[in-house]
Formats: C-alpha cells, sequence, structure tokens
C-alpha cells in the first residue's frame, strides 16, 4: 500500500510538470496580445473525481460576463425547476379582466391577442382593463446605460412579449412619420441632433426613445427598439384587440384582487429545460433574466456562504463578483448541467470555436472581459472540466477568445 501511494504521487507530480510550464508559457503570450499588458486571468481544470489538473488565481473574484448563466440555470435545476411551463394568464372578475404574467420570455403578441380572442366571446357588455403596475426593477443594477438601446438588454416585466423589441420605421420627409405595430405608443419619440450617424436611444430617465443625429429628408430607416413598457404595450395591444371585434373598453390603473368567480384563460410555455438549453446556447440575456426571476433568484446551494457577488442572472451587471473555482464548482456538484451546454463547432455562441476535444462550455463576453466555462475530452479518452475568466484587456475580444481555445487544445494534446 505505501508503494502504491509513493507511486501515485511521483505520478501526479510528473503529471503536473508539462501542465504547469504550459499554463505559464500561456499566461506569458497573454500580457504579450494587444491591449493584454496588465490583465488578469483566473483558470482551474479537474478530472471528472474533482483532482485538480492545472490552476492560477482560481480564487480571485472576477466580472464573469455570460458565464454567470450557468448559476441561473444550477438554481433553476436544483429546484425541479426545469420540468415547469410558465403560464400567462387572462383573467375576468365581473367586468374587469387582468392580463397576469409569469415572465415568459418567449411570450408573443400574436399570443396575447389568442387570448383576447379566447376570453371575448364569454364578455358580456363593457369591460375594465387593468393595466399591470410596472416591475419595480425593470433594469438591474450594473448594467451599462448605453447597453440599454441594444437588442440584448430590454426592460425586464413579468409581461415582457416579442423579446422585449418593438419594430419601428422611420420616414423622413416634411414631417418625421413613425410607423409600427398598433401597441407601440404614439408620440413616444424625442430628439437630440447632433452630428454624426443616426441611431436609436434608450436613455435612463426620459419616458421614450431618442432619435439621435439626423435623417436625410426622403430617407426611410427600419430600427428596432427596446420596448419602453412593457406592461403598458401589452394593455394597448389588448385594447386593440378588444376594439377591433366591438368590445367597448375603459384602462385603468391595476388594483387589488376582486372577489368573485373568475373566467380565465391561458397560454402555456414550452418546457423550462428548453428554455434554458436555447437560452444558453445563444447566450440569451432576456430568457435568462426572465427565469431567474421566475425561480426567486435562487443561486446554487454549492455557493451558500461563500464569498461572491450576484446581482443578475445573465452576466450582464458589472457588479458581479464570482471566481473561476466556484464556476466549476458548479459543473462538480451538478454535472447535468453540462447537458445544456453548447458544443464547439456546433451550437449557438460555441459554432465557430475551433476548440478540438469535444469541447462543451458556456461562453462570456464583455467589453474588457471574456470567459470560458465547460468540459472537454482529452486524446487519453478522460474528460475534464475546467473554468477560465479574464478580465482587463483592452480592445476586440478576438484574440483573447483565441487564446482561449488554444489553451483548451494545448490541455487536450497533453492531458
Amino acid at each position: 500500500m505505501k508503494k502504491l501511494l509513493i507511486w501515485m504521487t511521483l505520478s501526479v507530480a510528473v503529471y503536473a510538470q508539462p501542465t504547469r510550464a504550459l499554463g505559464d508559457a500561456w499566461r506569458e503570450g497573454l500580457q504579450k496580445l494587444p491591449g493584454g499588458e496588465g490583465m488578469s486571468s483566473s483558470f482551474c481544470v479537474s478530472d471528472e473525481q474533482g483532482q485538480s489538473v492545472l490552476e492560477w488565481d482560481s480564487e480571485r473574484l472576477m466580472v464573469p460576463a455570460s458565464t454567470l448563466k450557468l448559476a441561473t440555470a444550477a438554481g433553476i435545476v436544483q429546484q425541479g425547476g426545469q420540468t415547469q411551463q410558465l403560464v400567462t394568464r387572462l383573467q375576468m372578475v365581473g367586468q374587469r379582466v387582468r392580463l397576469v404574467g409569469d415572465y415568459d420570455p418567449e411570450l408573443a403578441s400574436g399570443d396575447i391577442e389568442n387570448l383576447a380572442l379566447e376570453l371575448i366571446p364569454k364578455i358580456k357588455g363593457p369591460i375594465q382593463l387593468e393595466v399591470t403596475p410596472p416591475d419595480p426593477e425593470p433594469y438591474p443594477a450594473g448594467w451599462s446605460w448605453d447597453d440599454l438601446s441594444s437588442s440584448f438588454a430590454p426592460p425586464l416585466s413579468a409581461l415582457v412579449f416579442d423579446h422585449g423589441l418593438v419594430p419601428l420605421r422611420l420616414q423622413s420627409g416634411q414631417q418625421l412619420q413613425v410607423k409600427g405595430p398598433p401597441w407601440a405608443p404614439a408620440g413616444a419619440l424625442n430628439f437630440l441632433i447632433r452630428p454624426g450617424d443616426f441611431e436609436m436611444l434608450v436613455i435612463p430617465g426620459w419616458e421614450s426613445w431618442v432619435m439621435a443625429g439626423n435623417l436625410r429628408p426622403g430617407t426611410e430607416e427600419a430600427v428596432t427598439v427596446p420596448m419602453l413598457r412593457p406592461e403598458m404595450a401589452a394593455a394597448r395591444l389588448l385594447v386593440e384587440v378588444f376594439k377591433r371585434n366591438r368590445v367597448p373598453v375603459e384602462v385603468i390603473p391595476g388594483g387589488p384582487g376582486q372577489g368573485g368567480t373568475a373566467v380565465e384563460v391561458s397560454h402555456r410555455s414550452r418546457a423550462v429545460q428548453q428554455m434554458l438549453v436555447q437560452g444558453l446556447a445563444e447566450s440569451d440575456n432576456l430568457v435568462l433574466e426572465c427565469l431567474y426571476r421566475r425561480f426567486r433568484r435562487s443561486l446554487p446551494r454549492a455557493w451558500a456562504g461563500q464569498n461572491l457577488r450576484v446581482v443578475d442572472g445573465c452576466g450582464l451587471s458589472r457588479y458581479n463578483l464570482v471566481s473561476s473555482r466556484q464556476l466549476l464548482q458548479l459543473l462538480q456538484t451538478q454535472p447535468e448541467l453540462l447537458d445544456y451546454l453548447p458544443r464547439a463547432g456546433q451550437d449557438g455562441t460555441m459554432k465557430r470555436r475551433a476548440t478540438e476535444g469535444q469541447v462543451r462550455a458556456k461562453t462570456g463576453t464583455m467589453s474588457g472581459v471574456s470567459g470560458l466555462v465547460g468540459e472537454f475530452t482529452a486524446v487519453s479518452g478522460k474528460r475534464y472540466r475546467f473554468a477560465l475568466l479574464l478580465n482587463g484587456f483592452v480592445g476586440s475580444a478576438a484574440p483573447f477568445k483565441k487564446a482561449e481555445d488554444d489553451l483548451i487544445g494545448q490541455l487536450v494534446k497533453v492531458l
């Protein structure tokens, strides 16, 4: 037994030497990349039994970007939420009608219209449509304000629909004409005249979209902008459907529920598991943030009592801080999460990653931040789990993502 232990100790020591040299050389090369001087990296890799193979600065707290989505999935899966469906309800008590959302990130305007059409035969006389109160936190803390104009950062609501986006068409002439769907707010466009290219902005504190720059007379622009108030947009959509079907409707503020028997129609989403798989593959902020709120912002049990900071469920907040070891811990304690991750060369954000070794991983990308968390198969046939975080580089993430792929590719060959 003593000889066996000595042999195992020597084997681990010899085994570690090439990987340690590989890691040192890789880190040195990272600093030489354009924009890489002074940046920090954190890495750990272990076998399926949790035996560490290589790591450095693995306990350093860093901004995780979208690799944090893995923690949201872990929190949902540990409570069995992946088997559930999300239910959006249109209820009528007496003559009062209300739409009750369930943070379904795949809800569409057509689904809401179908609910109204299903309820209309049950309506007798005029109705009062209650407007759902706004979400108390439409934007999580730490979301950069200039991201709010982007399709990847729409405001959050239990009633978000059409992925929180509004298609508009702008026609410039003697007077600017704005055309959009019936539920787009009328007159919700402000102007910020400035030199440079035309763009549409969402600016905190402004109750409208902002057209910045200039549109030349006679030109037309098609733009997609984030929905400013999803619950108000849903109410406008319902009003349009009711009026089109000759149902008199009055819009009133939402209030406490009334007594009486409710007439209800509902729309069910597909299984949360399917949303998680697609949301992780495409790194969809809206999907993961809606599910994070729907399942009570649950964090993985493996992180209980640990030193970290989680502000949102999608990783877009600059305030999030976790370590590579904590991310790796999720795969070690909940290996079923690997089935939710996209494959290199095949799916989502991993489709164009050229990493060798049958890699499944979650990517993360923000300005100055990149990450990769997942599993690979080495030439030995053994599988290894890893977590890599990069913070503080300047410029494009492309060379640093290539460096991530190179590191995993080298480990595939030596393990």
